[in-house]
């Protein structure tokens, strides 16, 4: 996309008297193939343009957005966001930033971040390795069925300029895969899935040995047992700590507090985590999903700690959310082509602690090991929490027996406060937490 292009919508909309507006540009080039027992099941390979347009006029907000960049649509859609803008109701909070409060761009900056992969694998190429990758499960003959398997590459190039001088030019990669399959004997049937994600293709990993280690999982959780109802302290394993993170995230979102529907309302430089727990925000690590060098309102990216030795350190806002709540930008505006900014987290994480995920599990006379959670009730006004789990039972300090179908129930404030950390945090997701030890929550079972 030209950028000449860009301005001009500008200039245009700053004719009609419109001194406040954005225009952002997407193209988005995608191939992905996915595969069911072994036969290539579906192929898409699609590349898709868009424009949005905001206009801001006494303190109301439109926008528009169109796959049509023909001149005389374009024209057409000026016109209507303006219109939309003048009947639209007024937002005391919305508005761009200022001009000096705006990161300057830098592509050497971008550069360093090392967020577009190079390499852009074939549609043959990807139908190899998602073959691959489900037949390596399949070979396993107590595996009896497969829900499939997908591997998808992506590029997105984007650029979003402003009448207050933002310019944000970007091109980033994403690939990703997922792969369920079903084990099954004599009286039981388990399903096991893993997923990742990742800014480059070769970094997914050996798609043979994820295939077989999913394989061993499903099989691991054949003849599993319902537990009688009891408490129990839990082991969330790490693929599926990082759950724990998101629900944080919308607790100390600005969006929800301003709502007021958020236990953590009252609870900046509060402690709400043991002092020995870290949770970071780094928008500005190497090769990772979710880095910028500032986010979609040109607030600088910064890395920050959202628990610092267990205390509430910040809210994560945008422009017109720090405005009503009186609070420092954050940096963490976020939006699509078709939406004013919303709220988003960049790669957010918790550090490691010292004891090893094995270590827990000796330390335990009795309690749960999760490797799978499912459903969701969450009240994030109480922090009463409830969701469908299943994993492993430990005895004596090793895994017993597989358990299944049951419910896991806690407050988030208590969860939060018992909550240690092992020492096995990888990087696979926006959202990364190593396995986690909580105590005494309840488990619903028969």
């Amino acid at each position: 996309m030209d950028k000449n292009l860009l301005q001009d919508i500008l200039s245009k909309l700053n004719k009609m008297g419109c001194k406040e507006s954005d225009v952002f540009f997407s193209k988005v080039n995608t191939v992905s193939c996915s595969s069911r027992l072994g036969k290539i099941e579906n192929t898409e390979q699609s590349s898709t343009s868009e424009i949005g347009i905001r206009a801001i006029l006494d303190k109301r907000q439109s926008i528009v957005s169109t796959t049509n960049l023909e001149k005389k649509n374009i024209d057409q859609l000026i016109e209507r966001v303006i219109q939309m803008a003048k009947v639209v109701p007024q937002n005391k909070f919305c508005g761009l930033a200022k001009s000096n409060d705006i990161k300057k761009f830098d592509k050497n900056d971008l550069k360093k971040l090392e967020l577009s992969d190079s390499f852009e694998p074939s549609v043959n190429q990807i139908k190899e390795k998602v073959i691959i990758l489900e037949e390596s499960a399949l070979a396993n003959k107590k595996i009896t069925n497969s829900e499939g398997a997908e591997i998808a590459y992506s590029k997105n190039s984007f650029c979003l300029v402003g009448s207050n001088g933002l310019e944000i030019e970007m091109e980033k990669t994403h690939s990703d895969y997922i792969l369920a399959v079903l084990a099954g004997s004599k009286d039981s049937m388990e399903r096991e899935y893993d997923y990742k994600s990742k800014v480059f293709f070769k970094e997914l990993g050996d798609f043979e040995k994820i295939g077989k280690e999913v394989s061993k999982n499903a099989i691991k959780k054949l003849n599993s047992k319902k537990l009688k109802t009891c408490k129990s302290d839990v082991i969330f394993d790490s693929k599926v700590s990082s759950s724990l993170l998101r629900n944080l995230f919308t607790a100390a979102n600005a969006q929800t507090i301003i709502k007021g529907t958020s236990f953590l309302k009252n609870k900046i430089n509060k402690q709400i985590f043991n002092k020995e727990v870290c949770i970071i925000d780094d928008p500005l690590m190497k090769k990772k999903l979710r880095s910028r060098i500032s986010d979609c309102e040109g607030v600088e990216s910064e890395k920050k700690y959202l628990i610092k030795n267990g205390r509430l350190e910040f809210f994560f806002n945008s422009l017109s959310s720090a405005r009503e709540l009186n609070h420092q930008p954050s940096g963490h505006a976020s939006r699509s082509v078709s939406s004013i900014p919303g709220v988003s987290f960049s790669n957010l994480y918790m550090q490691n602690g010292e004891p090893s995920k094995q270590e827990m599990i000796e330390s335990m006379k009795k309690g749960l090991l999760v490797t799978e959670l499912m459903g969701s009730s969450i009240n994030y006004s109480t922090g009463d929490y409830s969701r469908g789990a299943s994993g492993f039972w430990i005895e004596n300090g090793q895994i017993s027996y597989p358990v299944s179908e049951i419910t896991i129930a806690g407050n988030l404030i208590d969860i939060f406060l018992s909550m240690t950390p092992a020492n096995d945090l990888e990087f696979n997701f926006g959202v990364n937490a190593p396995s986690c030890f909580v105590k005494n929550l309840t488990l619903g079972g028969k």
